[in-house]
């Protein structure tokens, strides 16, 4: 397993198979409203203006030739904010998880205080997790929960 930041000039390439992985995971867990071409055209819209702002960044996981999961985040100030983490379905569960987190918190700057993500209400299993490492639902806004935790906790279980 391979973990390596996107390429921002290769982004038009690379997000569409982001996407697929997204989609693949979620539309179990919290059925799209839109078909598959429309919430692709609506995503696409989104995150790829999104990683032209020098702050959002993308690890990916590659597997051969495969993309086996991700991570987009942003930092600001001393906050680090997960916007998504997806793993193909076969890497869930697995050690996948932490070595992408550990390799992740290798790069982050060391004064971060907060970690911040957001997780739809149906999904459960991320709800957990993100609990389990320290965060807290401190909030809900259309369909998703806020979660909020001390960066200096997850540091400690992700190493630095």
């Amino acid at each position: 397993m391979q973990f390596l930041f996107l390429d921002k000039s290769q982004k038009d390439r690379v997000l569409p198979a982001l996407f697929d992985l997204f989609y693949e995971n979620m539309d179990p867990i919290a059925p799209f409203a839109h078909s598959y071409e429309e919430e692709k055209a609506l995503w696409l819209g989104e995150v790829s203006p999104a990683l032209d702002k020098a702050p959002r960044q993308i690890v990916l996981c590659r597997d051969g030739d495969r993309i086996a999961g991700y991570v987009q985040y942003y930092v600001r100030e001393n906050l680090l904010m997960v916007e998504e983490v997806q793993l193909e379905k076969h890497y869930q569960r697995t050690t996948l998880f932490l070595r992408l987190c550990r390799f992740l918190a290798a790069a982050l700057p060391e004064d971060l205080q907060t970690v911040e993500a957001f997780a739809h209400k149906e999904n459960a299993p991320s709800i957990r997790l993100m609990e389990r490492l320290g965060m807290v639902i401190c909030g809900e806004q259309a369909g998703f929960v806020h979660l909020r935790g001390r960066a200096d906790r997850l540091q400690a279980v992700f190493g630095r």
